[in-house]
């Protein structure tokens, strides 16, 4: 009893190291580190678009004569904590789908090129990408929020 056990053991384990021979976590950190990073670089700037689209001419709100107006007076009131308000949601999403998209992505290729001679075509490689977008946004959307898409 305990041969047959062992038996299914090995072909599970055998199913499981088919599927995830072409998986490389360095990929996934490598997504998570550009998103995060990406995301502390250029957030004043995405803080800055913000602040224009809700100055919708009210009193209540600072007007800005422009950017660099813009990026001062937050400056000036709040310092760099100011600048970067609202960055952790941010750093979370674009880490998470960044990491996932090139996990997918890198993924998808391997498989597609394992035994293969030649390189992808140009097409091959749209294609991984349209399915990686595909896999992130899914892993991403639906089962991180569920709740949105009624499941």
């Amino acid at each position: 009893m305990t041969g047959q056990g062992q038996g299914q053991s090995a072909s599970g384990s055998s199913a499981w190291s088919t599927v995830f021979r072409h998986v490389r976590y360095e990929n996934l950190i490598a997504g998570v580190s550009g998103g995060v990073l990406s995301n502390l670089a250029l957030h004043p700037l995405d803080l800055v678009k913000i602040r224009f689209a809700v100055s919708d001419g009210l009193e209540l709100r600072p007007k800005y004569n422009g950017i660099l107006h813009c990026l001062t007076t937050i400056w000036k009131l709040d310092g760099l904590r100011g600048l970067y308000q609202g960055v952790t949601p941010n750093i979370w999403g674009a880490g998470l789908s960044w990491g996932l998209y090139f996990f997918f992505y890198n993924a998808i290729k391997s498989y597609k090129t394992e035994g293969r001679a030649e390189r992808l075509e140009a097409t091959e490689y749209l294609v991984s990408a349209a399915e990686a977008g595909i896999c992130s946004w899914a892993v991403w959307n639906i089962a991180w929020c569920p709740s949105v898409y009624g499941i």
